[in-house]
């Protein structure tokens, strides 16, 4: 069966034009756009929902210091949301990956006092996380990361 003449040119054109990097109706293909890069604010976000976790597992262990503790878990549950809205992502998450390290999340201490010295060694963790932020962040970020900065200072001495 012989091949057509029109059948043989648009089977060349066809290769060509994807050889060439173009559709087959001649257009040039539009190179994809790499992915935006994460937000740099991403690291702080997974690290305050850590924090906001630890403090929601030393209150399961030790309900009674629900007084004290309870309202330094609300400041860093409005910190993610505040975070997420900043950064674009939805507030309840799932979040995006983020390139920096979170501490991993170990299991309570049975005592009390222990307790309460790991979220004070978290809070300070957090609070200079939130003051190095700060210094880098634009401006139109600063004071969004600097009252965290501060409000995380706050929470080190409740735990005093």
């Amino acid at each position: 069966m012989p091949i057509r003449r029109r059948a043989l040119l648009a089977a060349a054109a066809l290769s060509a034009g994807s050889l060439a990097a173009c559709d087959p109706l001649g257009g040039a293909k539009q190179p994809e756009e790499p992915p935006p890069a994460p937000d740099v604010l991403l690291p702080m976000l997974h690290s305050t929902v850590a924090l906001r976790d630890r403090y929601a597992e030393v209150l399961t262990a030790f309900p009674a210091l629900q007084d004290r503790l309870g309202p330094l878990k609300d400041d860093h549950a409005q910190h993610v949301i505040a975070l997420a809205r900043e950064i674009g992502v939805p507030e309840n998450g799932p979040f995006p990956d983020a390139s920096g390290s979170v501490q991993p999340s170990t299991g309570v201490p049975t005592e009390q006092s222990a307790a309460l010295t790991d979220l004070a060694g978290r809070e300070k963790q957090a609070r200079t996380e939130a003051e190095a932020a700060c210094l880098a962040a634009p401006s139109y970020r600063a004071a969004l990361l600097g009252s965290i900065a501060a409000c995380r200072a706050g929470h080190q001495e409740v735990l005093k």
